[in-house]
């Protein structure tokens, strides 16, 4: 099946959430043979790390016979589009992306964009990027990466994510936590970054940090939903400072995951801005403080495995007892 197929099949059925609502607002489209094709307001291009060229020989991102080489050129481009206004301001642009492996740390994300991985790496159906990446452009708005594989360059954090950037998504991605000699501590980390969404992904190896850490500031709306999360070493989402939120709608989301990791699973701090719900949690510690923290005021149907012991999160009672 094709990846065209598969991202249709995935929003038109919900397994990714909010896949369905990037098909019905125009950002894809499907044409009459079922394949998804460039759709809405906006500039689409090609970029292939094996073969491309950036900007030269008449490359201009426009086919894959005229692909970039690079994503940090590819992204440049993009957002001189977006910031000339072509389209309007609610154009959003499409980049299709084809490694097998980029080699490369981005400091600027692309505005306003899909990032959509295309084609094989090794025996990953998905395109690699192997880097740490924190970007820090302004106006870094809305990207959103889709079947794209994310692997570390450096003993460093995978993507370190601040205020500059507003409500970045990452669909049906890897993560991986090992490559070579390089060991991320963190897959994803967040500080005053509103509106992120991490949904369908697979976090996968001995991350040895928080695997998704959330960092102090603003976290209105974000959404950790549906993601596997397997084999790190330490902790796995946790957050580490005080998150905020300007009112109750806001509030953040971390639901229907699975998690085994060698230490603290879950903590949302005592007192907390999440609705935690759904989660699978085993942790190699004893269940308590040192494989779970979460504010039960806003839980409910969490289940824990701790040394071989598993409790419901919170506990049940039964009212007609």
């Amino acid at each position: 099946m094709g990846l065209d197929r598969l991202l249709y099949n995935f929003a038109r059925k919900g397994i990714i959430p909010g896949l369905r609502s990037a098909v019905g607002s125009g950002s894809v489209i499907m044409d009459a043979d079922g394949a998804l094709k460039p759709g809405g307001v906006g500039k689409r291009y090609c970029v292939a790390g094996n073969y491309g060229l950036d900007g030269t020989y008449g490359h201009d991102g426009s086919s894959w016979e005229r692909a970039f080489k690079t994503l940090e050129y590819a992204t440049t481009i993009n957002n001189a589009n977006i910031a000339a206004n072509s389209y309007g301001w609610a154009a959003r642009n499409k980049m299709y992306i084809s490694g097998d492996r980029f080699t490369e740390d981005l400091v600027a994300f692309p505005n306003k964009c899909d990032v959509i991985g295309v084609g094989s790496c090794d025996a990953y159906t998905k395109a690699g990027i192997r880097g740490n990446h924190a970007p820090v452009n302004t106006d870094n708005y809305g990207t959103r990466f889709i079947n794209v594989q994310f692997e570390p360059a450096a003993s460093s954090d995978l993507i370190t994510l601040a205020s500059t950037s507003s409500g970045p998504q990452f669909l049906d991605c890897n993560f991986i936590g090992v490559f070579g000699a390089y060991t991320a501590p963190s897959a994803i980390q967040t500080t005053a970054c509103e509106l992120v969404k991490i949904l369908g992904c697979n976090f996968e190896g001995a991350f040895s940090g928080d695997i998704i850490d959330i960092c102090a500031g603003q976290i209105n709306g974000m959404r950790i939903i549906g993601n596997n999360i397997v084999g790190g070493a330490n902790d796995g989402i946790i957050v580490s400072g005080v998150a905020t939120v300007t009112g109750i709608s806001d509030r953040g989301i971390i639901a229907d995951n699975f998690i085994q990791v060698a230490a603290i699973t879950l903590d949302t701090r005592a007192v907390s801005v999440f609705n935690v719900y759904g989660n699978r949690l085993i942790s190699a510690a004893a269940v308590g403080a040192g494989s779970y923290v979460i504010d039960l005021t806003y839980a409910c149907n969490n289940w824990l495995t701790g040394a071989d012991v598993m409790v419901p999160i919170p506990t049940y009672v039964n009212a007609d007892a």
